[in-house]
């Protein structure tokens, strides 16, 4: 049985909030459980620690999974491309990057074009790796969109574009 504040909260975040401050970190009726930035990294923060948890068991490090799955879109890929759509530093990109050549899950070699770009591209190792790891993360999407409509994860998709184009504009000072 809820208590009445978590009634409250419950109502709170099933979208009653009628005032905009309720979510405003400036505003005094503010809250942290009502906190979209607060919610979208604990519900990160547990989706990855599960991860970690099973990669681990399989002999793979997130940042390694993530680089593999931005390979499985395009290869070969510069390690800045990677970089980028990793969101993660360069620097560390390359540091991984090296571990998966000596596990043999990538070939690195210059681009033909610009001998200072280095393109990495999954071996069949890697590639074998990929399709035996992507099946369990989709049962982790799975468990983590158990109840939420197909239209309702479009339109958190669309709204989380929206807040990242926002945030990508110029800094706030």
């Amino acid at each position: 049985m809820k208590t009445g504040s978590t009634e409250k909260s419950a109502g709170r975040a099933e979208g009653k909030m009628e005032n905009r401050g309720d979510y405003d970190p400036s505003s005094p009726t503010f809250r942290l459980e009502n906190s979209p930035f607060y919610l979208m990294a604990h519900a990160d923060f547990k989706y990855h620690e599960d991860m970690d948890k099973v990669l681990h068991k399989h002999g793979v490090s997130k940042p390694i999974y993530r680089v593999m799955t931005v390979l499985r879109e395009r290869q070969p890929a510069s390690i800045g491309a990677i970089a980028e759509a990793a969101l993660t530093k360069r620097s560390t990109i390359s540091r991984i990057i090296d571990r998966m050549v000596e596990q043999g899950l990538v070939t690195t070699e210059p681009n033909p074009e610009d001998n200072r770009i280095t393109e990495v591209t999954l071996t069949a190792a890697g590639q074998q790796t990929l399709r035996k790891l992507t099946p369990i993360v989709g049962r982790q999407f799975t468990r983590a969109m158990d109840g939420v409509s197909n239209r309702d994860i479009a339109h958190l998709l669309r709204t989380l574009q929206r807040i990242s184009a926002n945030l990508s504009k110029l800094p706030i000072e």
